[in-house]
């Protein structure tokens, strides 16, 4: 049983704050754009807008870990998105909502960068897998406050929703105060990536989390508009598919940990990738709503150690500052990160919301290829040998 005052149950908390905001927003989406009077292209350019605002604060977090501990930087950045949470579930306005969306990217980036940075630290400390763990804290705090948010939020409007978030976010600020050592910060080359004798394993790293980041922020964001589109009259429900995606999500990477020590880590994301494309494309071609909040099941159980793995990856390459290899993985990220959204909207309001998660399908084919080529791939057989 956990020691619930130790360093890891004060991040695995810290993990469900961030899955409890995102949950709260994916579940109110609805609600809010309809408040705002946002469309499906102008909710495209906002995901793009809020993936840029992520992916520029995780790119900024090699940076930071030269300067400030992850402690520091979670005590700072916890008490933003409570604020920042409860701006974007109470925006009116289409430029609150887009100012909120925005801030809302670049607050989880240096959180998801601070909040990984530790984990992997601690799975080290440790010398046993327990990495996925965290992200199934996540997942099923999604799964929760996803379905709860798309409730409350239309019964009793989206400043409720938020509370619960904020309320959530505030213990796991308590937990990092209390539980959390300041680690000590490597300044200078010594903390960089000057020494690696490459940096291909990253930049390959980079964009499979990129792809697989592209597929998740798809699902979450647009799962409710499809579901919605579908079936107006289950408004109130239209969160289950994310509900069902993040429950998934949490079933397999609360087993992550003893599948990555029994198969290694690349075969079980070769397979995942091969379940999440199927997902998708069911997606792509289904027009009922039950068998849709089925497949995203699937695609939940598909990506669920996708991101874990390779963010576990980038951090072992530089032990000496891990923010440094997941910052340099998450700028090479970017690009599909911020393309994937805007492209997703267009095709989302050309075709239809359900073609647009059919080519996802495309997305984890590529992700696939990219793994298979990752240098030394043959011998990352555990979570064990990636330290």
């Amino acid at each position: 049983m956990m020691n619930l005052r130790t360093p890891r149950a004060a991040i695995m908390l810290v993990f469900a704050g961030f899955g409890a905001a995102v949950g709260c927003w994916a579940g109110a989406i609805p609600q809010v754009i309809a408040a705002a009077g946002i469309g499906s292209f102008e909710l495209g350019i906002g995901f793009t807008l809020n993936s840029l605002a992520g992916v520029s604060a995780m790119a900024l977090g090699g940076m930071i870990g030269r300067r400030l501990s992850n402690r520091r930087v979670m005590l700072g950045v916890l008490p933003l998105l409570a604020l920042n949470l409860i701006l974007l579930l109470v925006a009116t306005s289409f430029w609150l909502f887009f100012a909120s969306l925005i801030a809302f990217g670049a607050v989880l980036g240096f959180l998801d960068m601070a909040m990984n940075a530790e984990a992997s630290a601690i799975e080290h400390d440790l010398r046993r897998p327990i990495f996925t763990t965290f992200h199934g804290s996540v997942s099923i705090a999604i799964a929760l406050f996803a379905i709860v948010s798309s409730f409350l939020s239309a019964m009793a409007g989206t400043i409720a929703t938020s509370l619960l978030g904020v309320a959530v976010l505030g213990l796991a600020w308590l937990m990092v105060y209390q539980s959390v050592p300041a680690r000590a910060v490597t300044a200078g080359r010594a903390g960089g990536l000057s020494h690696l004798p490459s940096k291909l394993p990253l930049v390959i790293i980079g964009l499979a989390v990129g792809l697989s980041i592209a597929a998740e922020t798809s699902t979450l964001f647009w799962s409710a508009k499809l579901l919605n589109d579908q079936a107006p009259e289950l408004a109130a429900i239209a969160g289950l598919g994310a509900a069902f995606y993040g429950t998934c999500n949490a079933i397999i990477r609360f087993r992550g940990d003893r599948l990555r020590a029994r198969y290694g880590e690349v075969p079980l994301m070769l397979a995942s990738l091969a379940l999440a494309a199927a997902g998708f494309a069911v997606l792509g071609l289904s027009l009922s709503f039950a068998v849709n909040v089925v497949a995203f099941a699937g695609v939940g159980f598909g990506l669920a150690i996708l991101c874990p793995c390779l963010f576990n990856m980038a951090a072992s390459q530089v032990l000496a500052n891990r923010s440094a290899g997941l910052s340099f993985a998450a700028l090479i990220a970017g690009p599909p990160r911020i393309l994937a959204p805007w492209i997703f909207g267009w095709v989302a309001t050309s075709q239809s919301t359900s073609f647009a998660f059919g080519l996802c399908a495309v997305l984890m084919a590529v992700a696939f290829a990219l793994i298979v080529s990752l240098p030394g791939v043959s011998h990352r057989t555990s979570a064990g040998t990636a330290h």
